[in-house]
């Protein structure tokens, strides 16, 4: 879990595991071959240019990368076996695996693959590629490396059968399975360029230099170069087994400055950006070749409150807790930093997971907060420290939430900190009142149910936070297969989560995409952001 990690994120549910199988749309019937572009054509190319800040990429190795803009090119340029489509986040769909079934009690996985699909190279996609990617993920232990933690054993049945064992039981793996680190790779291509899956392989594996220039999947692109800041060239994979690509290539550019994006999309030099400042959205939609969407994101910023009566006596009172979260002007805090492209969910688990009811979540409420610190014996106010990891964005946050306790009569003392610093202290259980964000590495409920409510896991540890009622709902959600069961836990434990409030979510991001109006087929993901198989121009 990358706390703190700003992304379109891994990146990213609870996540509706249809563990019934489904059944896909057959594929294109593809040449055999090893296609690296499509054949050129009298007509002029579609290509489609996209400019963003993409300083963050390291790798494009599928199992060496563990950024943001890595997510949206591996989704482009490779298949998993399953995948969370944009607009329904809680139901698990078929990709490269037609069906699946669990046994064991949900220890087993089985997986059945579409019949005649082929990597870009022309090679088939097999049962063995899915366990030599599954085990070279794992045994490069890589930042990327934990994806593959439930799994003790991929076994390839047939060609096109996936038996997977994992280490207990778990209705989380189907999740984790749609993740882009998951994805399936060409074995024999990553072997011919020194890729191994052998238990050694963070020694031995060589592959990532030429998995850096070029993709070895079976995805609707193919990526032909990278070229660090600057840009990432992708071409149509023209046997794609879904049917070629609209687009013939797409062109990624490196562009830091907010205004030179959006002077690009006016001159007609870009056609798509992943995210403009909010700053410049009114001059992109009084462009009339311009089109401005909005995409709810899953990312989120959260007061932490301990309590622990050793770090801040008030604190531990749940009704100090209450009152502080009634005193926070949310609207006025999203307006003036984001100019209103932000929401707000009743908890810290975000708005378009399951079980998430957004009538739940409660506002400002001076005249509560202060009957709540009256009762608590706070009728005169206390003082505590806010501590945070100093940037521009926190600033700000830290100076709202600083004036709107003060109208309750809590004094505030900021403690900015280097960022390394606060999370070094935050680690160390020292501080009673922080900030922070937090941004999930794959869809399921529990990348936020499993480290704000167990005592000895991520931010609940953190702010010593100890719970039995809420470990039990998290306990639930962890283990319960039936998806209404697991809806009804996520409910009960935002109640409890409320009740105590241990935690209180300041704000959820948008995404502002801007693109031109030549540009059709655009679907928001709050993951990988766009599959460019969808897009038109």
């Amino acid at each position: 879990m990358k706390a703190g990690r700003l992304v379109v994120l891994v990146l990213v549910v609870a996540l509706g595991l249809a563990l019934s199988g489904c059944s896909s749309k057959p594929p294109s019937t593809a040449p055999t071959g090893a296609p690296v572009a499509a054949p050129p054509t009298s007509a002029q190319p579609a290509t489609l240019v996209m400019v963003m800040n993409m300083d963050d990429v390291v790798t494009l190795d599928p199992h060496h990368a563990y950024e943001t803009t890595n997510l949206m090119i591996h989704a482009s340029t490779y298949d998993t076996l399953v995948e969370f489509k944009p607009g329904n986040l809680t139901e698990v769909s078929p990709r490269l695996a037609d069906r699946w079934e669990t046994s064991d009690g949900g220890k087993t996985y089985t997986f059945h693959l579409h019949p005649g699909v082929k990597f870009s190279s022309g090679n088939p996609v097999t049962a063995e590629d899915v366990r030599f990617s599954w085990t070279r993920l794992k045994n490069l232990k890589d930042n990327p490396a934990f994806y593959a933690d439930l799994i003790d054993k991929v076994e390839a049945v047939d060609e096109t059968t996936v038996k997977v064992t994992l280490t207990e039981p778990s209705p989380v793996f189907l999740s984790v399975c749609a993740a882009p680190a998951m994805s399936i790779v060409d074995s024999k291509v990553v072997k011919e360029h020194g890729g191994t899956d052998a238990a050694d392989a963070d020694k031995t594996d060589k592959a990532k230099d030429w998995l850096d220039q070029h993709s070895a999947g079976s995805g609707p692109f193919i990526q032909v170069s990278w070229t660090p800041k600057a840009e990432i060239v992708l071409e149509a994979n023209p046997t794609y087994w879904r049917g070629k690509p609209k687009l013939d290539r797409v062109i990624i550019k490196h562009v830091a400055d907010p205004t030179t994006v959006l002077q690009m999309l006016q001159r007609g030099d870009a056609d798509l950006t992943d995210s403009l400042d909010p700053d410049l959205v009114e001059q992109a939609k009084a462009d009339p070749n311009l089109k401005v969407t909005v995409g709810q994101t899953l990312n989120q910023n959260y007061l932490a409150m301990t309590s622990n009566p050793e770090l801040s006596k008030p604190l531990a009172d749940k009704r100090v807790r209450q009152a502080i979260a009634l005193s926070i002007d949310y609207d006025g805090l999203i307006k003036a930093l984001l100019r209103g492209y932000g929401s707000r969910a009743p908890s810290i688990i975000p708005l378009g997971i399951l079980g998430v009811d957004p009538s739940m979540t409660q506002g400002r409420d001076l005249a509560k907060a202060k009957a709540l610190l009256k009762e608590a014996g706070y009728e005169n106010g206390f003082t505590v420290d806010l501590s945070y990891g100093s940037n521009p964005t926190r600033e700000t946050i830290a100076a709202k939430l600083k004036s709107d306790l003060a109208e309750v009569g809590i004094t505030v003392n900021l403690k900015p900190m280097e960022q390394s610093v606060y999370l070094s202290e935050m680690r160390a259980q020292k501080l009673a009142l922080c900030f922070g964000g937090w941004t999930p590495d794959y869809l399921d409920p529990t990348m936020w149910t499993d480290y704000f409510s167990y005592h000895d896991r991520g931010i609940a540890t953190r702010m010593l936070y100890n719970n039995p009622e809420a470990e039990k709902y998290a306990k639930i959600i962890d283990t319960e297969f039936d998806t209404a069961k697991r809806a009804q836990a996520i409910k009960d434990l935002q109640k409890v989560l409320m009740d105590d409030m241990p935690f209180t979510m300041l704000y959820q991001n948008q995404q502002i995409v801007v693109m031109n109006k030549a540009v059709q087929g655009f679907a928001y993901h709050p993951v990988q952001f766009v599959n460019f198989a969808d897009l038109s121009k």
